[in-house]
């Protein structure tokens, strides 16, 4: 963790933030038709033993987004336009000293520069929204919100789906369209993307990713979904095979009061015999103002386990230093990484800076 302390200080890395990072939401003046929003994220990762190999390096990401409001542009009233600017830079550590499949960093990613979003919403009488454009799937679907802490990848977008397809979610999100019904306590969202969001120019030439979930908001959120991957096109596209699967999870208070601990729990499961992965189960928790004297700081404990990389733990503490500044250290066991590997134990030390 030295190292990784030095490395910091010194040239890190310069990635964008990946979609676990918060952004400091930055509100617009009375009747202005523009909110901005903005994060960054850097961070060293350092294999302290197992894996590929021992050793540190750096990653950052980087993301400027902005909300116009389409009514005071003469579009109907209620309805957005999102923009999202995004600069990736990654040391690779799964890549080149972990091993790993799903990654123990959420921000790794291939070094660049692109619209990570950029769609136009509506609302649709009292309960319909619609949204199309380029969408970023694992930002409205099967997400776990109290395991937004959590570093690792399996705790963001689902292994079953992120494994198994090419998905769009992060780094690269998708053409597509979305519609969101809100009934009382109830949602349900349905979403088609094209299939190889890596080639946007193709749209929905190569087939499709169809992703419907419905979710019940009481006590806790309770969240039912399904995903069916059908690609098409020419075969040097070599994209996965056709697939499909479900996923079921929680998010649950475990007591009253404002901003109680929280668990959560979440399983996904593929039937057909053509992915990497044929299953997988995310569990953990998140406590809030661990300390005393420290209310705004925050605890998170998680597990995952995937049929290709057996299991793995987590856990990590947020240390708020200012409303914009935070420093987040975290600890990671990963079980026999890629299903071959060491045993590799990882340290975090990642900084946010969110400002308006």
């Amino acid at each position: 963790m030295l190292r990784a302390l030095a490395a910091l200080a010194g040239p890190a890395a310069l990635v964008l933030s990946a979609p676990a990072a918060a952004a400091a939401q930055a509100q617009a003046p009375a009747g202005s038709p523009i909110n901005w929003t903005f994060s960054l994220d850097s961070e060293v990762v350092d294999n302290l033993g197992g894996g590929i190999a021992p050793g540190s390096v750096g990653d950052t990401l980087v993301r400027l987004g902005f909300v116009l409001d389409g009514g005071a542009l003469g579009l109907p009233q209620g309805s957005r336009i999102k923009a999202t600017l995004q600069r990736t830079q990654s040391g690779q550590p799964s890549a080149t000293r972990v091993g790993d499949a799903q990654s123990v960093t959420n921000i790794e990613a291939a070094s660049r520069s692109r619209f990570y979003e950029l769609w136009y919403g509506q609302p649709v009488g009292a309960h319909w929204e619609l949204r199309a454009g380029l969408i970023a799937a694992d930002a409205h679907f099967d997400v776990l919100d109290n395991a937004g802490l959590l570093l690792n990848g399996s705790f963001g977008a689902e292994p079953i789906w992120s494994g198994d397809t090419v998905a769009p979610i992060f780094p690269m999100s998708g053409i597509g369209a979305m519609a969101t019904l809100h009934v009382g306590a109830w949602t349900s969202r349905t979403g088609v993307f094209q299939a190889d969001p890596q080639d946007r120019s193709s749209a929905l030439h190569r087939g499709s990713t169809w992703m419907e979930e419905g979710a019940w908001h009481g006590s806790g959120t309770y969240k039912l979904g399904a995903w069916s991957y059908r690609p098409d096109g020419p075969a040097e596209a070599q994209l996965p095979q056709a697939n499909w699967g479900a996923y079921l999870s929680m998010d649950q208070p475990l007591e009253g009061g404002d901003n109680p601990p929280s668990a959560f729990v979440r399983a996904g499961w593929s039937p057909r015999r053509v992915g990497a992965v044929g299953y997988d189960f995310e569990a953990g928790v998140l406590v809030p103002g661990p300390l005393p004297g420290r209310a705004q700081d925050q605890f998170s404990l998680g597990v995952a386990r995937a049929r290709f990389r057996g299991l793995g733990t987590e856990t990590t503490y947020q240390i708020v230093l200012a409303p914009h500044l935070a420093l987040q250290p975290d600890l990671q066991y990963v079980v026999h990484p890629d299903g071959t590997l060491p045993s590799a134990l990882v340290a975090t030390l990642r900084l946010h800076v969110g400002f308006e």
